[in-house]
């Protein structure tokens, strides 16, 4: 086996452990030819993993503002509320909420930051005059711990180098701290006006009356969620796939008893996980068709982001749930942008988990909450958009422990 080396190319599968008070917090990343030579890595990485050959890891933990920036009090600026450029999304205009994100080029009067900045600045409170905004790095002041994994070790092609690499930057950028509350824990806003409208807001039935046998993700954003889902289901266990379709998303062979609850019977029909299915609109009722405490695992995949009264469907999920059972919620990026939520496509990724995660934590029904993301695995060359896109979709999954029903 070709171990790392200065003259190898490799690609290192990177996690990211964190916390905050409210959660424990996974971040995966899957680094292409990394290069000891050309790249640039936190203390005692490149030594570490240098030797290594596939299949073999290292781990680190790093204390706050040793591989991504402290905590800086200066970065926090007041500035008028008129400095705020509104925009529009979902047709209406944007507003600044407390607790949320939005690119740095919104605000007016920052030196040195043009409107085309996407680094991210979040709004900590928000009156008829003023703002005020953080501008440190969302995962500023926090301590971590990170595993590489060498996936693979191959010979470095002539004198090509590395892709220049930040390994921190790589994974910690653009995303990661996003989805935790406020340095105070003070919520963050969500429910601004009209965040739970749709643009089409004819019955969802009809929508969803012709089936739609295809998977919503590429198989290897699939492979992904269904790992997490293992690691959270117990074999055996008694699963509602709900907002199912024809795929749910558990590794082959993975022995469960799996029901599903969807809007088109072919589509659940057509699933082979599924030993039977009801069909039910949410958004018109959203209470189940299930007993207290029937269930050890609820999974919602790839659909949160169509409810328009979640908070009711989390009761109802939770209440379907044995104590200690568990709800996970996955999503990407992609979804149906007419019957989407107007609040979904407003946010970032990374505050997509947060406003999930915020829905589990502040129902109180709800404990132990985690969340995950998957990012920059190649999308599988059998894939129908391959080789138009060359990186799989995005993975985001929140999970919570039932405290006993609603």
């Amino acid at each position: 086996m070709i171990p790392v080396s200065e003259n190898t190319h490799a690609t290192l599968d990177l996690t990211v452990t964190w916390r905050s008070p409210e959660a424990l917090h996974e971040e995966r990343y899957l680094l292409r030819n990394a290069n000891p030579w050309r790249d640039i890595y936190p203390p005692g990485v490149k030594e570490a993993i240098t030797g290594l050959c596939a299949g073999e890891k290292a781990s680190f933990d790093y204390a706050p503002g040793s591989v991504t920036p402290d905590w800086d009090e200066r970065l926090v600026r007041t500035l008028p509320r008129k400095s705020f450029k509104p925009q529009s999304a979902s047709g209406h205009e944007i507003q600044p909420l407390p607790g949320r994100f939005y690119p740095q080029g919104f605000f007016e009067g920052l030196p040195g930051v043009y409107p085309q900045n996407v680094l991210p600045a979040r709004v900590l409170d928000a009156s008829a005059e003023e703002l005020t905004i953080d501008l440190n790095h969302p995962m500023a002041g926090r301590a971590l711990r990170l595993d590489v994994a060498v996936a693979d070790v191959r010979p470095k092609p002539g004198d090509t180098g590395g892709a220049l690499a930040h390994l921190m930057e790589r994974v910690c950028d653009h995303g990661p701290g996003m989805q935790a509350p406020r340095r105070d824990g003070s919520p963050t806003e969500f429910d601004g006006p009209g965040a739970l409208a749709r643009k089409d807001e004819a019955p969802d039935g009809d929508f969803y009356a012709s089936p739609r046998l295809v998977n919503h993700v590429d198989t290897q954003a699939s492979a992904h969620l269904a790992d997490i889902h293992a690691r959270l289901v117990s074999p055996g266990a008694r699963v509602l796939d709900l907002m199912s379709s024809c795929a749910t998303h558990l590794p082959p062979g993975f022995a469960a008893s799996v029901t599903g609850l969807g809007l088109n019977s072919e589509e659940m029909a057509a699933n082979p996980r599924l030993e039977g299915y009801a069909v039910h609109d949410l958004n018109a009722d959203p209470r189940l068709p299930y007993g207290v405490g029937t269930f050890d695992a609820v999974l919602i995949s790839l659909s949160i982001e169509y409810l328009v009264r979640p908070e009711q469907v989390l009761a109802e999920c939770a209440k379907v749930l044995k104590p200690g059972g568990r709800l996970a919620i996955g999503f990407s990026d992609r979804y149906f942008p007419t019957k989407a939520v107007s609040l979904w496509q407003e946010l970032h990724e990374f505050e997509r988990m947060g406003f999930v995660a915020g829905l589990m934590g502040d129902s109180g029904l709800f404990k132990g909450l985690t969340t995950h993301s998957v990012r920059n695995w190649w999308r599988p060359v059998e894939d129908p958009h391959f080789p138009k896109l060359l990186t799989s979709d995005p993975m985001f999954v929140v999970t919570g422990t039932s405290v006993g029903g609603a």
